[in-house]
């Protein structure tokens, strides 16, 4: 059974481990590159994880972290409605099983009592799973930013899309 918590510096270690599994499986769906997480010190990541304007949410199978997702909130008030969901993972074995829409709910559920209202994520437009599964869960494309990454063979597109709570 997974649980889900709330991570914090003391999981620094197994979300740093999990995040270079996920840059190494699917480094085209996210911003940050391999080699810049490899050289991000574990104070670097104890600070993340403790960034109040950050909820990086984990999934746990007993003692091992297997999934995490983000949700980065505006610090000015007149934009404390909105969050960005940012660094989805699942471990592939794990997939297939409802956990990332699990993990987005409960990352929902401990914002939208804090007012957050609207949220935001941005997604490679060639990523038709991630798509669909977002659009299950609410979702909507309100935009396209073109050439929005460089990749190693050139640049990407994003959607741009959004969610109401």
């Amino acid at each position: 059974m997974v649980i889900f918590k709330s991570l914090t510096a003391e999981d620094a270690e197994q979300y740093r481990t999990l995040r270079i599994e996920a840059l190494t499986n699917n480094p085209e769906a996210y911003a940050s590159d391999l080699e810049t997480e490899k050289h991000r010190t574990m104070d670097q990541i104890r600070k993340h994880l403790s960034d109040a304007d950050v909820v990086t949410v984990g999934g746990f199978d007993g003692e091992r972290l297997i999934a995490i997702a983000s949700l980065h909130r505006e610090p000015l008030p007149k934009m404390a409605h909105r969050a960005t969901l940012t660094s989805v993972y699942v471990a592939p074995e794990y997939r297939g099983q409802r956990i990332a829409r699990r993990i987005m709910e409960y990352v929902i559920d401990v914002v939208k009592n804090e007012g957050v209202a609207k949220l935001y994520l941005f997604v490679v437009t060639t990523n038709e799973s991630a798509i669909r599964a977002y659009k299950k869960f609410g979702f909507k494309i309100y935009g396209e930013d073109h050439d929005a990454m460089k990749e190693d063979d050139g640049f990407v597109d994003e959607y741009l899309m959004v969610k109401y709570i």
